[in-house]
């Protein structure tokens, strides 16, 4: 005769391991999704490609006076399409900090009803928010990267505060000491 109790902490065993692939894998797809959606209707400038003859020339030889022209000319289109790029890299990291934004609140507005459904969401949200964070400093735009960082440090403070100290338990009650009464006769405090 098969145990029962066996049987089911072994499902609940495999539960919790699926349980956390689909939720490890849904915050990751969530992730490319928005990066992917993001290079898509926003996509970065084409970096130019230096003159063929002239590369090549530059290894071998010196360059002639026309083709430092051309070879000059080059270095700013290039310099420009730097300047272009890290602008860039600036408006994804902002475009991801919303979309991160978003994700951790609707986790957040499920989180009760459907808890793995939220916690994939929220991972989501987090892989994302580190992606706003990446590109961000990437742009070395000081000011938009330290609003990024700023913003991402206090939703995750915020999401660590409510997920490890503010939680409810089984009870109902939240974790800590127990609240101080004061007596009837206001002299003596004493603990529910």
């Amino acid at each position: 005769m098969k145990d029962r109790r066996k049987g089911s902490a072994e499902d609940r065993t495999g539960g919790r391991i699926l349980r956390s692939v689909y939720t490890f894998f849904l915050g990751l797809l969530l992730a490319l999704f928005v990066g992917l959606g993001v290079a898509t209707v926003h996509p970065g400038p084409e970096e130019p490609a230096p003159p063929p003859a002239i590369a090549m020339a530059r290894e071998s030889r010196e360059l002639a006076p026309e083709e430092q022209q051309q070879w000059a000319s080059h270095e700013r289109e290039r310099e420009a399409w730097e300047e272009e790029s890290m602008r860039h890299s600036r408006d994804v990291g902002l475009f991801a900090l919303a979309a991160s934004l978003v994700l951790v609140a609707v986790s957040l507005a499920v989180e009760r009803r459907r808890p793995v459904l939220a916690h994939g969401v929220l991972l989501g949200g987090l892989f994302t928010l580190f992606h706003s964070v990446v590109r961000s400093l990437i742009s070395q735009d000081t000011v938009a990267a330290f609003a990024v960082v700023t913003v991402a440090l206090v939703v995750v403070l915020y999401l660590g505060y409510r997920r490890f100290v503010d939680r409810p338990t089984e009870t109902g009650d939240r974790p800590g000491p127990p609240p101080v009464v004061v007596s009837d006769n206001g002299k003596h405090p004493s603990r529910r």
